[in-house]
This record gives structure tokens, C-alpha cells and sequence, in this order.
């Protein structure tokens, strides 16, 4: 076993002079005791014997020189070559000297550096696979934050990466911690580094305009180097183990206010395994040092130009939302956050709508549907009956039946229609639903179902009788029994 000189120096210094123990200067460098006999042998002790020459000693420089010109040569591969320079050994022993030099050149030193409390953050992605969001699939993203000297750490989860998502992510980061550092360390992210050539980094001037609202510098970690921003690199490995490995969730918002509480109540509450502190603790000595938030929020919101389509939508990120019918041709800004949607024109905010992110859906609003039928009477019957078929599945199939037995589409259409006007839309749906169940068809069912549900809640008067159109049955009498006659059964 070949020992550094300078621990050969320590090992003499420690037994021939300190009087250690072999087998104690053994441990203590993790050597064998063979090892530390033959260092402290003395001047005038016996040399070892020299060790045995190898049919490979010759060939030794020809495979070091191949191996630095071109490190992917196989080991299978070489014992040709050498064959072809006179070499008659087998290639076992080629084997072995080349996994000696691959490993050795493998073995590289890391030196930690330590920064100054409120110094530096690193952040980065990590991907998580795919969330379905009704009938899609998005990608799931985790953004992850480390405060490099407390260790402090900040997750979120998104269904995307882009720079909106990003300086927001970025927010919610520093108001956690309760403070922005002076700087943030980043790999090489679009998001923040558009080239990246030797030391010259060009970074993307709408993302410095955020760092300047901020007042944090940007540091680019130079190329194919992840051990420069090794604490977050742990920390995205730590958050896909330990929190989200074997974890159910229903949706988005779930997923991220589990990764909240777990940030709080696990993730910095641990012994840190470096620092040997919680990471809590040490954000409460570190928090002083940050940068107090502006008193501004910083416009972070995408904003997307568009042009309002024939049908009065605007398109974004593949679904349509409905503005008002006058603004057909001209060109507004689309803004969104995260939950919402907004449509300005000039300064006015015309139309507003909760964010989707299904693929390919379309979202109206009633006030604007009304206002664009009553530009085109022709539409209405069509337009009601699509409207009332979107409600739920059931109203589709409703309708369905409705088509197929001897009843005026368009009237049921109409009377459904003037039922959501009176009862709202969820109650309509409920006595749809429960007409399909029954089997009976015709909007005075599913109004006297609605009046039912509604009278057993104490919200409404009693249901009216329905009639049948039969006189005999229409005109029917019952009276009722008394039925204190059953008490006397038991």
C-alpha cells in the first residue's frame, strides 16, 4: 500500500519519537500495521525485497499515453494493440492497470468553502415527472432554495419553468427566510444565463432587472461544474427522498402546502448533518444579515400581446378566455399569475378569469356570452343548449334522451334555461341528474325534483304537483290515511 510522504513523516515522527503504538499510528491513519512497520523501519534494518517485474512493465507507458489522448479506449481494445507492439501476455493484467488509472484519475478533491452569514443563496430546478390536470399532462417542478450558510431551505412546486415562474418563486423564497441575501448562485438556467463562454457569463436582462429591484448579484457556477453549488444539489436529492418519494396528494395547491409545512416542521428543524446545528437556529442569526424585501412588489406577472379572435377569446397557453364582444380585432395584454387571467385594454381590466392549466379548454363568462347573443339572435337556441350540455355529464346525456323521444328540443332548452335563471346551475344539474335517474324527461320533472331538494332543505315553499295531461289522473283525489291506526300494531 503506497503511503504520501508527508503521512510517512507523521507515522516515524508519532512512534520513533511520541512512542505510539503500531497497531494505535495504524488506526489512527487507516493503514495496515505491515504498513507502519515498514515506514519506521530503521537505517540499518533489512530492505524489503523489491517487488517482482511485470510482462506488462514495457508496454506500461504506451497505455498511460493512450488512455490521456483518448480516456473512453476499451479494455478490451487495447490488448490488440499492444499484441501488434510484441506484447504475449493475457488481458487480465491489462485489466486491472487500466481500472488502477481510471480510478486514480476519478479521485478528485473538493475544497469546501464556507461563506459569511446573509453571503449567498443557491437555487435551482429539479423535475419531478408529471401531474394530469383534467384531461393533460404537465410537468411537475420543484424550486429549491438554500441559504448557503445557515443551510435554511425553501421548496415549491410548479407545472412550469418559465421566468415569471421563476422571479415569483424567487419572492416567496425571501419572504420566507424573512430577507434577501447579497448573492444567489445559479447553474447555468435560461432562465438567468441566455451564454455562457469561458469566464464571460451574458445574462438575461429581464431576470437583472428583477436581481436590481432586489438588490442581490447574480453568480453563474461555471459549466459542468455541480459541486459549486453543491448545498442546493443535496437539497433537491434530500427533498425527492425524504419528502416527496411515496407521497400521495390531490392536486397542485395539496402538494404545495405539504411541502410547506414540511419545510417548517422536518427539513429545517433536523440536525444538519454538516453543520451539526438546525438549520432553523441558524437562520435566526442569519436573518439580521439579510436584505430587508422592498416595499414594492416587483410586476412579475406574464404578459403576452395578443389579438381578440372572431369568436371574442383571447388564446393562452392553448386555452381560450372570453372578453367582451366589442373588442373583437383590436390588440390588449394578457396578464396571468399563477391563479388568474386578465385581459387589459389600454388601463381597464376588461375581463378576468380563474388560470387553467388544462390544454385546449375554453372559459366564458355569462355577461359576455349574453352580450355577443344578443349581437346575433340566430345563436341563442344552439348557444343555451351547448351551455346547458357543458354543465356535467349528465346534462350532455340528458339532452341526448331528450332528442331521442317526441320532445321539442328547443323548448326543453328554453324552460332548462329559465330554470338556471331562477334555481342557479348546480341545483338545475342535481334535478337533471335525478330525472336521468328516474327516467322521466321534461323540464316540469326536473323543476318539481329541484323543488323537492330545495323544500326538504327548508330553502323553498312546497313542490307543486305534477301533471300528467291526463284528466283522470290530474284530478285525482287522495285522502290521506290517519295512521295512528299502525301504533295500535305494536
Amino acid at each position: 500500500m503506497t503511503v504520501l510522504p508527508e503521512v510517512e513523516a507523521e507515522i516515524r515522527r508519532l512512534v520513533l519519537r511520541d512512542g505510539w503504538k503500531v497497531e494505535t499510528a495504524a488506526r489512527r491513519f487507516g493503514v495496515h500495521h505491515t504498513v507502519v512497520r515498514r515506514v519506521t523501519r530503521t537505517a540499518d534494518a533489512p530492505e524489503a525485497r523489491p517487488a517482482a517485474k511485470s510482462i506488462l512493465d514495457p508496454f506500461k507507458p504506451y497505455l498511460v499515453e493512450r488512455l490521456t489522448e483518448y480516456p473512453e479506449l476499451t479494455a478490451t481494445r487495447l490488448p490488440i494493440e499492444l499484441k501488434e507492439r510484441g506484447y504475449e501476455g493475457g488481458p487480465a493484467i491489462i485489466r486491472r492497470f487500466v481500472s488502477k488509472i481510471r480510478v486514480a484519475r476519478s479521485r478528485k478533491a473538493y475544497l469546501r468553502v464556507e461563506t459569511e452569514p446573509g453571503e449567498q443563496a443557491q437555487v435551482d430546478w429539479g423535475s419531478f415527472g408529471q401531474m394530469r390536470i383534467g384531461s393533460s399532462m404537465r410537468p411537475l417542478s420543484c424550486f429549491a432554495m438554500v441559504l448557503s450558510w445557515s443551510r435554511a431551505i425553501f421548496v415549491d412546486f410548479s407545472l412550469d419553468q418559465r421566468l415569471d415562474t421563476f422571479m415569483r418563486m424567487h419572492e416567496r423564497a425571501f419572504a420566507f427566510f424573512g430577507g434577501i441575501p447579497r448573492k444567489v448562485l445559479y447553474d447555468n438556467l435560461k432562465s438567468v444565463v441566455l451564454h455562457h463562454v469561458g469566464s464571460v457569463v451574458q445574462f438575461n436582462p429581464s431576470f437583472l432587472v428583477f436581481a436590481g429591484h432586489h438588490l442581490f448579484e447574480t453568480v453563474a457556477a461555471p459549466v459542468r461544474y455541480p459541486q459549486a453549488k453543491g448545498r442546493v444539489e443535496s437539497a433537491i436529492k434530500y427533498v425527492r427522498h425524504s419528502f416527496f418519494y411515496g407521497r400521495t396528494y390531490k392536486d397542485l395547491a395539496d402538494l404545495r402546502e405539504q411541502a410547506r409545512l414540511w419545510s417548517l416542521e422536518t427539513a429545517n428543524q433536523r440536525i444538519h448533518a454538516t453543520t451539526r446545528e438546525r438549520p432553523v437556529e441558524r437562520l435566526l442569526i442569519e436573518r439580521p444579515r439579510l436584505h430587508a424585501l422592498p416595499e414594492h412588489r416587483f410586476d412579475s406577472d406574464l404578459a403576452v400581446p395578443v389579438v381578440v379572435g372572431k369568436e371574442a377569446r383571447v388564446v393562452l397557453d392553448t386555452n381560450s378566455y372570453s372578453v367582451p364582444p366589442g373588442l373583437v380585432g383590436k390588440s390588449v395584454l394578457v396578464r396571468a399569475d399563477d391563479t388568474t387571467v386578465r385581459v387589459v385594454d389600454g388601463t381597464d381590466i376588461v375581463a378576468e378569469h380563474p388560470r387553467s392549466w388544462d390544454r385546449r379548454r375554453a372559459f366564458e363568462k355569462p355577461e359576455h356570452i349574453h352580450e355577443l347573443l344578443d349581437r346575433r339572435p340566430g345563436a341563442k337556441g344552439p348557444k343555451r343548449k351547448d351551455r346547458i350540455a357543458a354543465l356535467s355529464e349528465t346534462s350532455r346525456l340528458y339532452l341526448q334522451e331528450i332528442s331521442r323521444r317526441r320532445i321539442d328540443l328547443r323548448s326543453e332548452v328554453d324552460k332548462l334555461d329559465r330554470l338556471i335563471a331562477r334555481y342557479g346551475e348546480a341545483d338545475v344539474v342535481m334535478g337533471i341528474s335525478a330525472a336521468l335517474a328516474a327516467r322521466t324527461f321534461g323540464a316540469r320533472y326536473v323543476r318539481t325534483l329541484v323543488d323537492q331538494k330545495r323544500f326538504a332543505q327548508g330553502l323553498g315553499e312546497p313542490p307543486e304537483p305534477v301533471v300528467t295531461g291526463r284528466r283522470d289522473a290530474d284530478e285525482m283525489s287522495v285522502e290521506p290515511h290517519d295512521l295512528g291506526g299502525y301504533d295500535d300494531l305494536f
